[in-house]
């Protein structure tokens, strides 16, 4: 049965220049959107295997979320509070599926910068990507309700088919309840092109006890 953990408070984010650096500003995460201020997201990517095949997990974002409510992400994100080194990212982990994870289980895949309209001004954010090969059960992770909504497992070999028809089968495990689903490319986070492609390509080689690039 998923269980839920509780919901953790806004913070203040360490404010970089387009360059990546740190200006020495921190401000509340509100107001870096608002204003359109460069900071810093850790992004972790879950793959694992079982006797149905290789997989990715993806998250539906809840719907309270003040930044693209509702849609499919990645599987477990958020951003870094002011004076936090890029692993302790991993506390969303813990928070949002309730893995505790030690930090040299992940792949790092690189550096993502992504600039994007958002109802409340501009999201400008660094995003160091990781994966993780974890064997958890999905149906067994204690979600954050009112950061995550579902998670959804999606084939390896049918993420080529969402790109090439826009949908692909999943299997969806939310509160009490999982369910085969059809999830559609354009219920992601706007992202750039061929973003969960190349998660997907490293995830295949993470599995194939070969060491993944990274992709950015």
């Amino acid at each position: 049965m998923l269980k839920c953990y509780p919901f953790r408070v806004d913070e203040l984010l360490d404010i970089l220049d387009e360059s990546g650096r740190q200006t020495g500003k921190a401000v509340p995460k509100g107001e870096a959107h608002r204003l359109g201020l460069w900071h810093r997201c850790f992004h972790c990517w879950i793959c694992g295997s079982d006797p149905e095949g290789s997989y990715l997990l993806v998250q539906r974002r809840a719907a309270a979320k003040d930044t693209w409510p509702g849609y499919l992400d990645v599987t477990a994100a958020g951003h870094l509070a002011a004076g936090e080194e890029t692993l302790d990212g991993l506390r969303e982990v813990e928070e949002e599926l309730g893995l505790r994870v030690d930090p040299e289980r992940l792949v790092p895949l690189g550096t993502r910068k992504v600039e994007q309209e958002i109802p409340v001004g501009c999201d400008r954010e660094f995003h160091e990507v990781f994966l993780l090969f974890d064997a958890t059960p999905p149906g067994e992770l204690r979600l954050q309700k009112e950061e995550v909504e579902a998670v959804f497992r999606i084939n390896l070999d049918d993420v080529e088919a969402l790109y090439a028809s826009g949908s692909a089968p999943a299997r969806e495990y939310a509160e009490n309840e999982t369910s085969a689903a059809r999830i559609r490319l354009e219920e992601f986070v706007p992202q750039d092109e061929g973003y969960l492609r190349r998660v997907a390509g490293a995830a295949r080689q993470l599995l194939s006890e070969t060491s993944p690039a990274p992709i950015f």
